[in-house]
Parts: C-alpha cells; structure tokens; sequence
C-alpha cells in the first residue's frame, strides 16, 4: 500500500504539474503530444500481456502498467540502438526489449559499473532500486548529448527525491521531466539555461 507521503507527493504533484498547453518547448510539446499522451491501445500491450502472464517476477517493484506502457512508447520514439539498463528491470525489461527487439541491452549492477563505460548509450534506464547520485555520475561515461536517461522511482521516497533534484542540478544536464513515476534526463548542447518541466501523468 502507497505510504501517505507518497500519496500526498502525488497529489502535490498532479495540482502543479502542466498539461501539453502553456509548454513553450517545441521538443517538449512534441513529446507531450505524440508519445506521452499517446493513449491509443498498441498491438504490443497485448502481446506482453500475454508473454508476461503467469510469471512471478519478485524481485521488481511494480511500475504501474500505465507507466510501463510509457516506457515502450518512450523507448519505440527514440528507438535507441544501445540501452543501458542499471539494475533489476523485471517487467520493465521486457517492455524495451520488445520496443527495439534489435537493440543491444545490457543490464547491469553497481559492481560492473566501477570505472564507467567504455562505450556510449543512446538510453540508459534507472531502476527505482539503485538511483543515487554516485552511480549517475559514473554513467555519465557513457553518455553523448543524444542520450536520454530514464529514472524511475524517483519520488518514491526521501533519499530518491533528493537525488532526483541533484541530477536536475548536475551540469551536464539540460533539461529534463518529472512525471512523478519517472523523470526524463536529457544532455542536448546549445540550451542557452536548463529547462525543468512538471507534467501530469
């Protein structure tokens, strides 16, 4: 059962959190319109509704499926070549997989991450049980000005919200947006501030 805190973030968020109008970001807007509130059902869903069930996947805080269903449009816009996944995805796993079947996915834990990457990703994926300022900063290795970083969980508590407001503050980073259930990070050069944005989800 979600905690009061949690409950009353969420709804704290929802009140002053904006929709599509009053965003003044072309890229922002774009992607408001054409993927995050893209409701329409997918071919897919049902697909990995079907390849999901029955299994017990207990390692995975759940995602609600809504956010999860987000994710694969997310990860189809982007259609990244390489993904980093940090930490146990459980059913998040299975909906970038079948996003971009063709992408090379490496997961990956705290312990292989010691000294960085060697190579860069087009999207690295933050599961809610490993997000903490040491290991973004280490993944910033492999990071380019194209790549997009997914975090989840990131209100789900104290600690998680304040690493959350430390990556918004990093200065690689310039822009990014808070859906409550995950926040996306993003690196592109020639921002003249960073831009920070609240959207209802």
């Amino acid at each position: 059962m979600a905690s009061f805190t949690f409950v009353q973030d969420y709804l704290r968020h929802r009140l002053t959190a904006n929709n599509r109008h009053g965003i003044h970001s072309p890229f922002v807007y774009q992607l408001i319109d054409t993927v995050i509130y893209n409701y329409h059902n997918q071919k897919a869903y049902h697909e990995i509704a079907i390849e999901l069930s029955g299994q017990n996947i207990a390692t995975e805080r759940k995602l609600p499926v809504k956010v999860l269903k987000l994710i694969y449009r997310l990860t189809k816009h982007f259609n990244p070549s390489s993904i980093v996944e940090v930490g146990e995805g459980g059913r998040t796993s299975h909906y970038l997989q079948k996003a971009v079947p063709l992408a090379k996915i490496d997961n990956v834990n705290d312990a292989e991450l010691k000294g960085g990457l060697t190579t860069c990703a087009d999207m690295v994926i933050f599961n809610n049980d490993v997000l903490n300022l040491q290991v973004f900063e280490t993944l910033l290795t492999a990071v380019y000005p194209d790549t997009i970083m997914i975090f989840t969980g990131v209100h789900n508590n104290t600690d998680a919200k304040r690493v959350w407001d430390q990556v918004k503050a990093h200065p690689r980073v310039t822009l990014t947006i808070d859906l409550f259930w995950i926040g996306l990070v993003f690196f592109k050069l020639g921002r003249a501030e960073k831009e920070h944005f609240k959207i209802k989800y």
